[in-house]
């Protein structure tokens, strides 16, 4: 019997960038009356300082090279006297995000080493007088806001987490039946796109089988902060009967400016076939951030396809590449 070569492709619709690196994103953020901004680049476990200013008139403009999910930057402000205020916009891949009102409905927060709640917060437009900020940083967004609290002569840190808005996040179950197990996603600002496969390592004969779930995931998650769903064959169908299966997902969370989507061919043989992909929206453009050619094939060590930027091995998720 000839081996089949199936092919899977991942893809995302990205905002005319490559999402197979990682990309820079731009600051613009003033304080009354001062400001120093670090970046860390592990969560927030370590922290280095970007930059420093003492002038609420001048801006300071920074650039965050190699942006990933562990990207967080901190702004830590301090007040003289007669009000205080932090006003900042972020430009990272085609998207725009600013200080807003109420702080959390937006990604800037107030740092929990800052002994200010989010009820303390009093909010002022971008034009309001006494900064007039519009006219002096050509750079912030005019729906931006200032944010500090009702006191003076104090110090509030702000920080803006890109764990949500940096990449898809993937998860797998791989090394045991999934039927019946959960997996729990999380998002700030609402779950809003859902790739799913159960029973991708399923063959008939030498073809590769697996169910797409997206429907059933989205159903139950989509527009959710936090949402655990249950793997449930009962439901799925069971695309191959007494052999355990996996389970491979991806999500991404509003304000991300990915969509997510796995396609197969999974029932012929690849070579020659063709599949159709689309990305929907303005100055939306095709990135295929995976695609392999014989998934059903018997694999044992890690291989790499030739100037694909592909690799998979036993452990790795047909999503892999979601991961930039």
């Amino acid at each position: 019997m000839t081996t089949r070569g199936i092919a899977l492709a991942t893809v995302l619709c990205s905002f005319l960038l490559d999402v197979t690196q990682s990309a820079t994103a731009y600051s613009t953020s003033n304080a009354d009356n001062i400001q120093t901004v670090y970046v860390s680049y592990d969560s927030g476990d370590s922290w280095s300082q970007l930059g420093y200013l003492n002038d609420w008139t001048s801006s300071l403009d920074l650039e965050i090279e190699d942006v990933t999910a562990a990207t967080k930057l901190r702004y830590v402000c301090s007040d003289y006297g007669v009000i205080g205020g932090f006003i900042a916009t972020i430009t990272y891949r085609g998207e725009t995000y600013v200080t807003t009102d109420p702080i959390g409905a937006g990604y800037f927060e107030v740092s929990k080493d800052s002994d200010v709640s989010d009820d303390d917060l009093v909010y002022h437009e971008a034009s309001s007088s006494p900064w007039y900020i519009l006219a002096k940083n050509e750079l912030m967004s005019d729906d931006a806001y200032w944010i500090w609290d009702a006191n003076i002569n104090n110090a509030i840190t702000f920080e803006f987490d890109f764990e949500e808005i940096a990449q898809p996040v993937t998860g797998a179950i791989y090394d045991e039946e999934a039927d019946g197990d959960t997996v729990s996603m999380t998002c700030k600002h609402g779950i809003n796109g859902i790739a799913a496969i159960y029973g991708a390592n399923c063959r008939t004969g030498s073809d590769i089988g697996g169910e797409r779930q997206d429907g059933p995931m989205m159903n139950e998650c989509y527009g959710k902060t936090d949402c655990d769903f249950t793997v449930s064959a009962s439901e799925f169908g069971d695309p191959c009967v007494g052999v355990v299966k996996d389970f491979y997902y991806a999500y991404t969370c509003t304000g991300n400016r990915y969509g997510v989507n796995v396609g197969s061919l999974g029932t012929v043989e690849a070579s020659g076939q063709s599949f159709t992909m689309t990305c929907e929206g303005e100055d939306m453009v095709i990135k295929v951030a995976d695609a392999i050619y014989g998934l059903n094939c018997q694999i044992t060590a890690r291989v790499c396809g030739s100037g694909s930027g592909l690799a998979y091995g036993t452990s790795a998720s047909p999503l892999d590449q979601f991961m930039v």
